[in-house]
């Protein structure tokens, strides 16, 4: 259209499309520009709801790498991850040494860590980023991107999930090489400090809050700070949408709750961060039952692990509450309806339950008391693995440190703190609520949709 500039925007997961599409933050953008989607197709109905909220959509394909590049990649996540070394990082790295089992395998690993461990620094992969990009010039994903690329003709290219990028490398990396601003939203709170390098780098970053912020400058001190900015998150706007809630008798129905029962909701993890984890569940939804008849368990199962992990729990106890979550498996993504029930779940519940898990956060915005499973599942081996580890990586401690959720060491702790959620829920209503206000910041009257139009406004100008 004559006057806009382009803004092509890179959707490379279905959580994108919450956050960003289902937030009305397309539409704001499509006003000022002209919007280009570069997106996954979960399905056809999403595929079609994509197509009316921008001006061109493009499917991303998924990600081709010849074997040197998959290598470089490999040697480049192990040595960023030596070279970050957080608590998490050395969990991680303690996994992957686990997870080799065979002879093969070992020996694959050990070379390549010796290869990596050289170049664990930042002067280093500074240099790999830059092979990188070299090597990139042949990708054939890539050449087709640039042709693309010239044909549309972007002001800005903003990258929606920095760590989910592997399937839109090959466009970010036609984006770079035709010298194309490039701006990434850090998707999450803990991936700087316990995922893999971001990659490729852009020019322009947005992040949650201010120490998320200061996190990307000090593990990238080659990041201008000045192309930094604090935009807050779009994921959680539709817990502030009251409209979108469901009234307490509405959701009860649909839960199958009788009148006069109430809920408490346990929101499980990766399996495979945390084994026998349905056993644990099993355990608490006991420990309910012992507190009083009208109490139960609801499970909102972790929609992103597998979809089987709790079949034989809702098989065997009937009594444990464990809904359908209405995620489109493709590229996991949130439909909206889940979004209104979701947010509705949290708003209704006595309190939550869950290891370290992002839905603390979102507990602490309605209120609830949030309690955090800090032991292993009684009586079983879970070697490497290990629950309480969770509570010292470098962005859940501060979450510990506020006093906002409470960490149960044992059973006997867990007891007290569900009965102190039914008959004191306001007590740590003044450190959830700090939380909060000092995590999400102050924006100085801007709600997040707004910020993030106002920042990308800005960076495109």
């Amino acid at each position: 259209m004559p006057g806009k500039k382009t803004l092509l925007f890179v959707i490379s997961r279905g959580e994108v499309i919450r956050n960003f599409v289902y937030s009305d933050i397309a539409q704001q953008l499509k006003k000022e520009y002209q919007l280009v989607f570069f997106s996954v197709f979960p399905n056809a109905t999403l595929q079609s709801y994509l197509k009316d909220n921008c001006d061109e959509l493009h499917e991303l394909k998924p990600l081709q790498l010849n074997y040197s590049q998959r290598l470089l990649h490999e040697i480049m996540d192990l040595a960023h991850n030596r070279y970050l070394w957080s608590e998490a990082a050395k969990v991680r790295w303690n996994m992957r040494d686990a997870e080799a089992t065979s002879f093969f395998q070992k020996f694959t690993r050990a070379i390549k860590k010796m290869i990596a461990l050289p170049l664990a620094n930042n002067r280093a992969l500074t240099l790999l980023e830059k092979l990188d990009l070299q090597l990139s010039k042949n990708n054939k994903q890539v050449k087709c991107y640039r042709d693309k690329i010239k044909k549309i003709a972007p002001d800005l290219v903003f990258n929606a999930s920095h760590s989910h990028s592997k399937i839109a490398y090959p466009l970010l990396q036609a984006t770079r090489l035709q010298k194309i601003k490039t701006a990434a939203f850090l998707f999450s709170w803990d991936n700087l400090t316990s995922q893999g390098r971001v990659l490729p780098p852009h020019d322009y970053y947005l992040a949650w809050n201010e120490k998320i912020r200061q996190d990307l400058l000090n593990i990238y001190p080659g990041t201008i700070k000045a192309n930094t900015f604090v935009s807050g998150t779009p994921q959680f706007i539709g817990h502030y949408q009251k409209e979108n809630h469901l009234s307490s008798e509405e959701l009860k129905k649909q839960l199958g709750l009788a009148p006069g029962e109430e809920y408490f909701l346990y929101s499980s993890g990766m399996s495979h961060h945390m084994p026998y984890e349905p056993y644990v569940v099993g355990r608490i939804a006991d420990i309910i039952k012992t507190i009083g008849a009208n109490y139960r368990l609801v499970v909102r199962t972790y929609a992103k692990d597998r979809h089987d992990v709790f079949d034989t729990l809702k098989a065997e106890r009937p009594d444990i509450i464990i809904p359908e979550v209405k995620w489109e498996r493709n590229f996991q993504t949130p439909l909206m309806d889940d979004q209104i029930f979701f947010s509705s779940l949290i708003k209704h519940c006595v309190g939550g339950i869950n290891v370290a898990s992002t839905i603390s956060l979102e507990l602490c915005m309605f209120n609830k008391p949030a309690i955090n499973v800090g032991y292993n599942p009684p009586g079983k081996d879970i070697y490497p693995y290990n629950y309480t580890r969770f509570y010292s990586f470098d962005h859940y401690k501060p979450i510990v440190d506020s006093g906002a959720v409470q960490v149960a060491m044992d059973e006997d702790e867990m007891k007290s703190y569900l009965l102190e959620a039914i008959h004191q829920p306001e007590k740590y209503s003044k450190q959830r609520e700090a939380l909060i206000n000092d995590f999400f910041e102050d924006r100085q009257g801007l709600n997040v949709a707004e910020a993030f139009v106002k920042i990308i406004n800005g960076i495109a100008s």
